[in-house]
Order: C-alpha cells, then structure tokens, then sequence
C-alpha cells in the first residue's frame, strides 16, 4: 500500500520539492471608482457617498470600505486581508459590489442603498500580484421589459474599480 506522507518524507530529505497545502490570504488594495454615476443626475453630486463590499466565497464574512464622498470618482484608499484557507487555484473570485448610500431619492430604494455597478474577478496565481482597472455592470430593468417577459435583466457598463490584489501563504 502507498503511504503518501512517508514518500513525501523521503522526498524531502533527498530535497526534492513537494507541493503542500498551505493556509493563504488575499492582500487587498481598494483605490478608487472612476465615472460610477451621471452627473447630470443629480447637480450636487459631490454630496453623494459611495461604499464597496468585498467577498471572495458567500460563506465567508463580507469586507464593507468606508463611506466615500464623490463624483463620479468617489476615492477609498483601503486594505484588508482575506483569509482563503487552502488555495485552489481557478476555483475563487474577489466580487466587489458598489453601492450609492443614503439617497432615498433613487426609485425602489427604500433603505437609501442603490447598487451602482458590481464585478466578479479572478483571483491571482499564488504569489502573484493583479493589478488594474475593472469594468462594473448594473442591472438594467429596462433591458428587460423590452423583450416583452420582463424577467431576463440586462447589463449596463458602469464604470471602473481600481484595486490591487495578491495571493499569499501565510507563514
């Protein structure tokens, strides 16, 4: 019978690289959002305020930005570290959600929260850092009445995220 930690033992003492399963955590750098909103929408644009929750897996808990002030570039400037437990590559993506808070005058929001755009994107290699520009969608109700069933929603671009991301092991 094959004993996997004894050939990996051996392995190891001959020096021969093994592959272990290491506990890891995303590093997280939130920049900025550029042309979340229309400012023709609202002239005193620079007293709305925008927050981002972060996830990776739904179990997990959720990582909230502080709230930004701002048009259409709110700026956040956060950090924070998510544990992945052990890394499966491919398997795991960041989803960044972006939300317009306190404005009780967007229709159908009646807690004042309206999602502005929101992303799903893959996480890095481990050891690996991304960095860049992230496109948001929106859902778009009127996309979906126009095909007559109004229960198929669209999708309308919404601006972009920028943030860094890194895939480490802890140590």
């Amino acid at each position: 019978m094959f004993d996997e930690k004894r050939f990996a033992g051996e392995l190891k003492r001959k020096g021969v690289m093994v592959d272990e399963e290491h506990e890891c955590y995303l590093s997280l750098k939130i920049f900025s959002a550029e042309d979340i909103d229309r400012a023709t929408m609202n002239p005193n644009g620079d007293m709305r305020r925008y927050q981002a929750l972060i996830w990776v897996r739904h179990k997990d808990e959720n990582y909230v930005t502080k709230i930004a002030s701002g048009l259409p570039n709110p700026s956040w400037d956060s950090a924070c570290i998510i544990p992945l437990g052990i890394y499966e590559p491919y398997e795991y993506f960041l989803h960044v959600e972006v939300y317009r808070m306190c404005c009780k005058s967007d229709p159908g929001s009646s807690s004042g929260i309206a999602l502005v755009g929101k992303t799903r994107i893959p996480l890095p290699k481990l050891g690996h850092k991304i960095c860049g520009r992230f496109g948001l969608v929106r859902p778009d109700d009127a996309a979906g009445s126009s095909s007559g069933s109004g229960s198929d929603l669209g999708c309308v671009a919404e601006g972009h995220i920028i943030l860094d991301m890194e895939t480490k092991i802890f140590v």
